[in-house]
C-alpha cells in the first residue's frame, strides 16, 4: 500500500488485480448472454477429442509404435493433447498443457517446480518413471532420473500436439520409460510462416513470446523464436512470502529442408531461468539434426542426433555460506528403419545415449563420489505388428539396453488389438519395463553419514494392461483401460551394523490398480464437454529382512486415490470462444495436503482473423491451495491474465 496526503492507496499490483477481476466478472455476465444467443447460430467446435470412432481413424499417432498408426486402433491407453487445446485452454508453460492429459498427475508445488507422473510415484523424489520427449530429445536428468520442469519450455503456440501414454513404453523407448511417455511434437517450419506475437499480462505471471517463419528456396522453411517471462511468488501456509519468484528467457530455431535424398531438420534452443532469493540460475542449450528418407514404397529410415548441456546452481540464500552446481552434457544418437512385408508392419533400430556430468556442493556434506563421472545407455529394439485377419492385431517386441551402471536389461512386450465391432476396439498387453539407476542412487555419499550404494539395481515392472474404446452414440465417445502394475526391487534406505554409515538398496515390492477413463460428449453443435477420471490404489512392502530407515513414501511418491476433471469447450456468435475446466483432486494423507476443488475459465475473442485477444482465470475457487510437498508446503495462487495473439505476413 501507498500514502498519499495521508490516505491509503493500493499497490499497483493490488490495482493490477483489481482491474482483471472487475473484467473477468464483465466477461462472465458477457458470456451468459452469448450462451443464449449460439442456439441461433451454427458454429461447431473442432476437436480431435470431439471426433467419432471413423473420424479417429484418421488420426494418426507414432508414440505407441515408433511409426504413424492410427489413433483408434492404438494398443495403450494413450491421449493426445491438441493445439486447439491448448490455445483455449490458454496454457502459457508445458506443466500447464499437460495438466489437459486426464491419464497424467500434474502437482505443483513452488512457483518454478512441478512434479509430474502416470500412474502413481508422484513426488520431488519419486516422479523418476516417465520419459519424456521434446521432437525425439529426453529432458531427464541422470543424477535423478526425473525432469526438471523449470529448465524446459517450449513456444506452446508452436506444438502441433502431445501424445501421453500412461504405461510402459520400454521396448521402444526404453530408459525412463516405466510407467509413461510424454512426447512433445512441434509444428515443422513450413507450418509456422509468418509472423507471431503472443503477450500475457496479469497478477502472477507476465510473458511474452515473438516467431517468425519464412523460406529460403523452394526447398527450405525455418523459424525463429525468442520468449521471456516473469512468475509471481507462492504463499507459506501461514501467508507468508515463499520468495520463490523467477524470470526466464529463451530463444530457438528450427529448419526444414530436402537434403541428401530425404528430408532434415535441424534445430536448437538456448535458456536462462533466475531465481531471486535465494539466488538459482538454471541455463542450457540444446542442438538436434534428423534425417528421414525413404528407402521404398515400403521401407523408411530415420537417422537422429542430438547434444545437450544444462547447468543448475543454487546458493544458500540470506547471507549463509555454500553453493550446489550441477552440469550434465549428452549425447545421443538412433538409427531406425521401418518396413512393410506382407501382414507385417515392422520396427527396428539401435541408440547410443553418453552423460558427463559434475555435481559440486558445499551447501551440506553430501556429495557424488566420484564427483564427475560419464554414463553411457546402449540399445537394440525390434518390434512387429501383425495383421491376424482383418480385426485382430497382434505386437510383439524386444529391446536389449545396457547400462554402463546396471548391466543388460531385457524388455519384452506383447499386445493385441480386437476391432470387436464398427463402433468399439479392445486391447490388451504385457510389457516389462525397468529404470536404472541414477547418478545419486549409485554415487551419493556423506563420510560418516552415507556411503555409496555400488550393488544399486534396476527397478523392475510388469505390467498387464487392458482397454476399450467406443462410440457410445453418434455424438460421444469414451476410452476406458485399466491395469495391474507389479513393481520389484525398488529403492530403500538401509542403514550399516551401527546404524551408520546408510546406503541405498532394493527393498521394496508392491504392486499398483487403478482405472483410466475418459470421453467426449457433443451436446450441442457449438459445445463440446470432455469429462475424464483416474482411480489408483497402491499396495507396497519390504522384502523380508530388508529396512527402509527413509520410509516408503520417498520412493513410493504422494498420489491422490482418485482426479476427477470435466472441461467445457463453446463456440459462441461473433467470433467468441468460451473454455471452462473443473478439477477435483483427492487429498494427500499421507502428507497433510487436503484434497481440492479448482476451475480455470477463459474467454476469447477473435478481433479479426490475425489477432486474438482473452481473458484467463485459473484456480478461480480458491486465492491459494496446495498441491503437493516439498516442506514447507507452498501454496499456488489464483491467477488471472490478459492476452493477446498478433499474426502476420
Amino acid at each position: 500500500m501507498q500514502q498519499v496526503n495521508g490516505s491509503v492507496l493500493p499497490s499497483p499490483a493490488s490495482r493490477i488485480r483489481q482491474t482483471i477481476r472487475v473484467a473477468l466478472t464483465r466477461v462472465l455476465a458477457a458470456a451468459g448472454a452469448l450462451l443464449a444467443a449460439a442456439y441461433a447460430h451454427g458454429q461447431t467446435v473442432h476437436d480431435l477429442a470431439g471426433l467419432s470412432i471413423e473420424e479417429l481413424a484418421q488420426v494418426e499417432v507414432t508414440s505407441v509404435s515408433r511409426r504413424p498408426e492410427s489413433l483408434s486402433r492404438s494398443t495403450a491407453s494413450i491421449y493426445v493433447i491438441t493445439a486447439e487445446d491448448i490455445r483455449r485452454s490458454g496454457a502459457a508453460s508445458l506443466p500447464e498443457a499437460l495438466r489437459l492429459a486426464p491419464n497424467l498427475e500434474v502437482a505443483r508445488y513452488s512457483s518454478q517446480g512441478y512434479t509430474i507422473s502416470a500412474r502413481g510415484f508422484n513426488s520431488i523424489n519419486a516422479a523418476n518413471k516417465l520419459l519424456v520427449l521434446i521432437d525425439g530429445r529426453s529432458i531427464f536428468t541422470p543424477f535423478f532420473n526425473s525432469v526438471f520442469w523449470d529448465q524446459q519450455d517450449v513456444m506452446v503456440a508452436d506444438i502441433e500436439r502431445i501424445e501421453v501414454i500412461s504405461g510402459p513404453g520400454g521396448t521402444l523407448w526404453g530408459a525412463n520409460a516405466v510407467n509413461g511417455v510424454i512426447n512433445v511434437i512441434t509444428r515443422a517450419s513450413s507450418e509456422t510462416q509468418g509472423g507471431l506475437v503472443v503477450a500475457k499480462a496479469g497478477d502472477f505471471v507476465q510473458r511474452g513470446a515473438v516467431r517468425y517463419g519464412g523460406r529460403a528456396g523452394d526447398d527450405a522453411t525455418y523459424r525463429a523464436y525468442a520468449l521471456g517471462f516473469s512468475q509471481g511468488h507462492t504463499d507459506l501456509a501461514d501467508g507468508t512470502n515463499a520468495h520463490d519468484d523467477w524470470h526466464a528467457r529463451q530463444a530457438g530455431f528450427r529448419a526444414d529442408l530436402r537434403a541428401l535424398g530425404g528430408a532434415v531438420t535441424l534445430q536448437g534452443d538456448a535458456f536462462e531461468n533466475r531465481i531471486d532469493d535465494p539466488s538459482g540460475r538454471r541455463s542450457g542449450s540444446n542442438v538436434l539434426a534428423r534425417w528421414t528418407r525413404a528407402l521404398s514404397e515400403r521401407s523408411s529410415l530415420d537417422l537422429q542426433a542430438y547434444y545437450d548441456q544444462q547447468n543448475r546452481s543454487d546458493t544458500a540464500g540470506a547471507g549463509q555460506p555454500g553453493i550446489a552446481t550441477e552440469q550434465v552434457r549428452t549425447f545421443d544418437f538412433q538409427a531406425e528403419q521401418t518396413f512393410t512385408a506382407g501382414a507385417h508392419r515392422a520396427v527396428w533400430g539401435f541408440g547410443h545415449r553418453s552423460w558427463r556430468d559434475e555435481f559440486v556442493n558445499t551447501l551440506n556434506g553430501f556429495v557424488l563420489d566420484p564427483r564427475s563421472q560419464s554414463v553411457s545407455l546402449t540399445n537394440l529394439y525390434a518390434q512387429d505388428i501383425m495383421a491376424v485377419g482383418a480385426d485382430v492385431t497382434l505386437t510383439g517386441g524386444l529391446k536389449l539396453e545396457y547400462s554402463s551402471f546396471s548391466g543388460w536389461d531385457v524388455m519384452p512386450s506383447v499386445r493385441a488389438g480386437w476391432q470387436a465391432t464398427p463402433k468399439s476396439f479392445v486391447w490388451a498387453a504385457v510389457s516389462r519395463a525397468v529404470r536404472p539407476p541414477s547418478r545419486v542412487e549409485r554415487d551419493l555419499t556423506f563420510p560418516g553419514l552415507f556411503d555409496t550404494s555400488p550393488d544399486f539395481e534396476t527397478e523392475k515392472l510388469i505390467a498387464y494392461e487392458a482397454g476399450w474404446r467406443a462410440q457410445l452414440l453418434p455424438q460421444a465417445t469414451a476410452s476406458v483401460s485399466v491395469f495391474y502394475n507389479r513393481y520389484t526391487d525398488l529403492r530403500t534406505t538401509s542403514l550399516g551394523p551401527g546404524d551408520f554409515p546408510g546406503h541405498f538398496r532394493n527393498g521394496l515390492e508392491g504392486h499398483t490398480v487403478g482405472l483410466e477413463a475418459w470421453g467426449s460428449y457433443t451436446v450441442l453443435p457449438w459445445w463440446r464437454l470432455n469429462p475424464g477420471v483416474t482411480l489408483l490404489h497402491k499396495a507396497f512392502h519390504l522384502k523380508p529382512g530388508a529396512i527402509d530407515a527413509a520410509g516408503p513414501q520417498t520412493v513410493l511418491g504422494h498420489d491422490p486415490a482418485n482426479q476427477w476433471f470435466l472441461r467445457s469447450y463453446m463456440d459462441l456468435p461473433h467470433n467468441t470462444e468460451l473454455y471452462a475446466a473443473v478439477r477435483r483432486v483427492a487429498a494427500l494423507g499421507d502428507i497433510g495436503v487436503p484434497g481440492y476443488v479448482e476451475a480455470d475459465l477463459r474467454f476469447a475473442w477473435h478481433v479479426r482473423p490475425d489477432l486474438e485477444v482473452a481473458l484467463t482465470g485459473q484456480n478461480l475457487v480458491h486465492a491459494r491451495h496446495a498441491e503437493a510437498s516439498q516442506p514447507p508446503i507452498h501454496e499456488i495462487p489464483r491467477n488471472m491474465y490478459l492476452e493477446a495473439r498478433w499474426s502476420f505476413r
